[in-house]
């Protein structure tokens, strides 16, 4: 980009903390700008680029979209402002709030004009420190919920934890917020070994930096706080003499791949092989289901021990009333999914029995569970659900439409030792609920003649 020194706003990743660490771009554009913002902790980590006539403008924490603001009004106003983050600026920093200005402004592109130093964040400083923790895919999750619903945060957690990501946490711990990653542990362990290798490393590349290798079981939370960035690994990776290793396949490599070698044969056999990645939900394929036969086809089976295991109803009428109703006697966790709900969900919800989130349905919001069910009154939508469901490989009952899911929920009748369910396979709930209804009577009679 044009590097004129008017109206020019540089937004620069100072790196880590170790100022060897900070790239010689990065380093000349701060040592050029006119004045420089951002917090005093960046401020006194660059000290030693800042020229002795350079203006310094210090930020308090939290105070990110004024110090965006105040940046981009600066450098609007024809001068060249530096504006600083620690690790790189475009990574949970300052360069998306600098953005966010820009078009509540209706930037064009110039006055000011933006360049934008990438930094070494410390995911990667870490990294480094490790050995090869990132040799596989990988992805970054703030705990933090200040800006972002929890029930964002752990849909992402869960996907990431089904994927078999190795992950790398940001604002882990704070002081107020110190369960998020009790949270976070407890969801990779359903998905991962307990031996999963954890990296917890605190101030990395500077002169009080902690580095302790640990386990997905052994991590204790109360040693983690904001300075501090955790990494797990994924179900492949290892501990090496002290150091974090993921490998760059998968074990259990096609012989075609070991054959032909390199890197990219090596992925496609690790492809191949997903089924050996313990705990997974398989791929949807094995679901694909047929068009609908006689009855023949029917496998009629009984879930057991569902506590804990978590299900998804999208519909807040009176049919996911009884979905819920179902679940809950089961001891399953529900998620509903509607913008209204009946006044007996809406007081489960109250009671936290069940999680509401009151709003429309969405792609992904099936992440992280076992059983959906569609059940609201529009076509379009309950279709939807249906289709995204069986992508995923998911159980799911479809209530106006049960030939689009993969299972009916049957006319059941409970008494100790015994449970009978009755299925009209969704062609007749009112009378399979009339033959359950029969038969419990016959039951109760067989019982005191």
């Amino acid at each position: 980009m044009n590097s004129t020194p008017h109206s020019l706003l540089s937004l620069i990743g100072v790196g880590p903390g170790d100022l060897r660490q900070m790239t010689l771009a990065a380093q000349a554009a701060l040592h050029a700008a006119e004045a420089v913002i951002g917090y005093e902790v960046y401020i006194e980590l660059v000290r030693p680029v800042l020229r002795p006539d350079q203006e310094i403008v210090i930020s308090l924490i939290g105070s990110e979209m004024e110090r965006a603001q105040q940046a981009v009004t600066l450098a609007a106003a024809g001068r060249h402002v530096a504006l600083i983050s620690s690790g790189d600026i475009g990574i949970y920093a300052m360069a998306s709030p600098v953005f966010e200005i820009l078009r509540q402004r209706g930037w064009s592109g110039q006055e000011p004009e933006v360049e934008v130093f990438p930094g070494i964040s410390a995911m990667q400083a870490a990294a480094a420190r490790l050995g090869a923790p990132l040799g596989h895919d990988f992805c970054t999750i703030s705990l933090s919920d200040l800006l972002t619903p929890w029930v964002v945060i752990e849909r992402r957690l869960q996907a990431a934890a089904w994927g078999d990501f190795v992950v790398a946490f940001y604002n882990p711990r704070s002081q107020k917020r110190d369960w998020q990653l009790a949270r976070a542990i407890e969801i990779l362990l359903t998905y991962r070994p307990a031996t999963t290798p954890v990296a917890v490393v605190r101030h990395v590349t500077r002169p009080d930096e902690q580095i302790a290798l640990t386990t997905l079981d052994k991590l204790e939370p109360t040693q983690v706080d904001m300075f501090t960035l955790v990494l797990v690994g994924n179900s492949q990776s290892y501990i090496l003499a002290d150091h974090l290793v993921t490998p760059r396949g998968y074990e259990g490599k096609s012989e075609e791949a070991k054959r032909l070698g390199g890197e990219e044969q090596g992925s496609r056999g690790a492809e191949e092989q997903q089924n050996h990645v313990p705990r997974f939900p398989p791929p949807a394929s094995r679901f694909t289901l047929s068009p609908r036969q006689p009855d023949s086809d029917v496998y009629p089976i009984t879930l057991i021990d569902m506590s804990g295991q978590q299900a998804v109803v999208v519909g807040g009428g009176p049919v996911g009333q009884r979905k819920v109703q179902g679940l809950l006697a089961a001891g399953v966790e529900v998620r509903l999914i509607s913008p209204e709900a009946t006044p007996q969900l809406q007081a489960w919800a109250e009671a936290s029995r069940i999680y509401w989130e009151r709003r429309p349905y969405q792609p992904g919001d099936m992440n992280g569970a076992q059983l959906v069910f569609a059940a609201t009154n529009q076509r379009t939508v309950n279709a939807q659900v249906a289709q995204e469901a069986k992508n995923l490989g998911l159980l799911c009952n479809v209530a106006d439409q049960p030939d689009e899911g993969n299972f009916h929920v049957p006319a059941v009748h409970r008494q100790p030792g015994l449970v009978v369910a009755v299925s009209s396979m969704g062609e007749s709930p009112t009378r399979a609920r009339n033959v359950r209804d029969q038969l419990a009577k016959w039951l109760r009679d067989e019982a005191r003649s």
